[in-house]
């Protein structure tokens, strides 16, 4: 397989945050497409190449837009930029960001590397389309969408099922309770520096609270459906989390039930795996999961 875009989270070499994210990346070269502006801020893709990678990108934003069946929102925030860039450590990603110029603010998704198979990009478009300031719901809502029309091989379930994580987790006493993932970074085992630079205090947990995120949104679509979970985004700018306004149930009783309906389709190999996995201490279980894994993107 060809070299992805994997996010540095999962990898054990720190998160792509970490690296000084520029507030304004030079445009060497850019393309215009329905709902981005594509940039190659590297000065290296010939204008064949750009136009290329930019169509492949838009296919991308296409599916995400229609599994939300939502607008780009390009009437409110403009386009949104999408700007490739050179690899770190030769691993590549997705990050999103806002760029501030003046009182203008403008919706940004870098992704470090131009080759292979993107991961996280369908999540870190929708956190574009949805920004919303609450990173639990970011990561419901992201996450949802890299595993619909992303690449099935992108953080967290790394290929496997971010159920079958989350049931390893349980079993192994390694459960986070979602009242214990905030809004901001700091519980998700991260941190923000400021001018957009993040750090990963704790990549274990973080790799937790993402897996616990994907497959929580994961049950809400399945029980309550799309509807409702853009109900919430929109809701939550009203009241911080409105679990009982929407679903009808406190967070406490939506965890319980996602919990026990996780722990009936459980699939016994892959929890297995994703034991061992954790218990051999790995560097990046992550990136095992991935080799493992059958998927392809």
């Amino acid at each position: 397989m060809k070299r992805s875009l994997i996010v540095l989270w999962i990898l054990g070499v720190g998160s792509l945050s970490m690296f000084p994210l520029p507030k304004s990346p030079p445009a060497k070269g850019s393309v215009e497409t329905t709902h981005l502006t594509v940039v190659d801020s590297t000065g290296k893709l010939s204008s064949e190449a750009l136009s290329r990678l930019a169509r492949q990108i838009q296919e991308t934003m296409d599916r995400v837009l229609a599994f939300w069946s939502a607008d780009a929102g390009i009437a409110r925030f403009g386009k949104i930029k999408l700007v490739l860039d050179k690899p770190r450590r030769d691993v590549y990603s997705c990050v999103f960001f806002w760029e501030s110029k003046g009182d203008a603010r403008t919706r940004v998704v870098q992704v470090f590397g131009t080759e292979g198979s993107p991961q996280m990009l369908a999540h870190k478009l929708t956190s574009a389309i949805f920004p919303n300031p609450d990173k639990l719901i970011r990561n419901i809502m992201g996450t949802l969408a890299e595993e619909h029309v992303g690449n099935p091989l992108t953080f967290p379930s790394c290929g496997l099922s971010s159920d079958d994580w989350v049931v390893a987790l349980l079993r192994s006493n390694a459960y986070i309770p979602l009242s214990r993932l905030g809004p901001d970074h700091e519980s998700w085992g991260m941190g923000d520096s400021g001018g957009g630079k993040l750090v990963i205090h704790d990549k274990d947990r973080q790799h937790r609270a993402y897996a616990e995120a994907g497959s929580f949104g994961s049950y809400l679509f399945k029980m309550y459906g799309m509807n409702k979970i853009k109900q919430f985004h929109r809701q939550s700018y009203q009241k911080e989390r409105p679990w009982l306004e929407v679903f009808g149930l406190g967070m406490d009783e939506l965890e319980k039930r996602w919990l026990a309906a996780i722990q009936e389709t459980a699939h016994a190999e892959s929890v297995s795996l994703i034991l061992k996995l954790r218990d051999s201490r790995a560097e990046s279980p992550c990136a095992e999961a991935q080799r493992r894994s059958p998927r392809k993107p």
